[in-house]
């Protein structure tokens, strides 16, 4: 793995060398989170199943179309393209969000195809190093500490996409009740077909600000990398819903990307990061604190933990 290479890709489009000064950073940050990973394993915080997401020939045979799509990529940065769908995505678009119809990351439909599904985890895990999976998992150990092995305990993660921070979650808690909730519905298919062996798992077509369930329904609410891809009123609405159907005292959970002032050395990478990608949200995201809005939430007494680019944060909904 390298962390400072000359170029990190995106489904194979590339974005500009890091600076100098911080390649040290990046290399030492991400090997550090990979070996407090490892050590989460050794310990049985949760068990080494986590590391096996697909078999070597799966992942082989997607590289080739990877690549494909990192050219499609590349012309759509180029040109500045960011709503550019084919006919069957575009049908998708009259039930959603405005904020949501649009090429986020400059991916080839989106959020709305089932290649784009297919591809979005690997793509990410690129664009990462091989550190994303050992970001999701940032959240597990304080799972872990309250929960055990969850017993009785049912779980909601709302903007699951694909399913890989779930797939997590099922294996850390194997006897939690875990319900995938995502809002597309190409992604939540891709969920249910890659989590088809975890009996603990059930799935629902959602949008996180309007969750179809009861109140206090929860043990506990989770997210990954969701929030910086919402406008800030939308975050409001997601962390008020979750608080919704959390039981009281309730777990709330968020893995999400660093923001501004988190780890001051990384601010450049942050500035850099919705110029190379299209991120319409993030610099908003990167500017409100996180912290500030779980509070509002409901969330007084919260704890974080950093891991490279990402940090956790959590803690138990005030009784009221």
């Amino acid at each position: 793995m390298n962390l400072t290479s000359r170029m990190l890709p995106f489904a194979g489009a590339a974005i500009p060398e890091p600076p100098a000064e911080l390649k040290p950073l990046i290399r030492d940050s991400g090997l550090e989170l990979l070996e407090r990973d490892a050590r989460h394993i050794r310990e049985g915080v949760y068990p080494a199943s986590v590391l096996l997401t697909e078999t070597p020939i799966a992942h082989a045979l997607r590289l080739p179309r990877l690549m494909v799509d990192g050219v499609r990529v590349a012309i759509k940065r180029s040109k500045g393209r960011t709503t550019v769908f084919d006919e069957e995505s575009r049908q998708k678009l009259k039930d959603l969000p405005k904020y949501y119809q649009r090429n986020f990351h400059f991916q080839t439909n989106g959020y709305l195809s089932d290649a784009s599904a297919e591809l979005y985890e690997h793509q990410v895990e690129v664009l990462f190093g091989g550190t994303a999976d050992a970001m999701r998992r940032l959240l597990l150990p304080a799972l872990r500490e309250k929960f055990g092995d969850g017993e009785s305990v049912r779980i909601l993660e709302v903007g699951a996409g694909t399913g890989r921070m779930a797939r997590f979650l099922a294996l850390a808690l194997p006897r939690a009740q875990v319900v995938v909730s995502e809002l597309s519905r190409s992604y939540i298919a891709a969920a249910r077909r890659r989590l088809a062996g975890l009996p603990n798992v059930d799935f629902i077509q959602a949008d996180a600000t309007a969750l179809p369930f009861e109140k206090g329904q929860f043990d506990a609410v989770v997210s990954c990398f969701l929030f910086h891809e919402l406008p800030f009123e939308e975050r409001r609405k997601v962390l008020a819903e979750s608080k919704r159907v959390l039981k009281a005292g309730g777990f709330l959970g968020l893995i999400d990307s660093l923001q501004l002032g988190d780890e001051p050395r990384f601010d450049p990478l942050l500035e850099q990061f919705p110029i190379a990608f299209h991120e319409p949200f993030y610099r908003n995201y990167s500017e409100h604190s996180m912290e500030r809005l779980i509070e509002e939430a409901g969330v007084s007494q919260w704890q974080r933990s950093h891991g490279f680019l990402s940090k956790a944060l959590w803690g138990d909904i005030d009784q009221t």
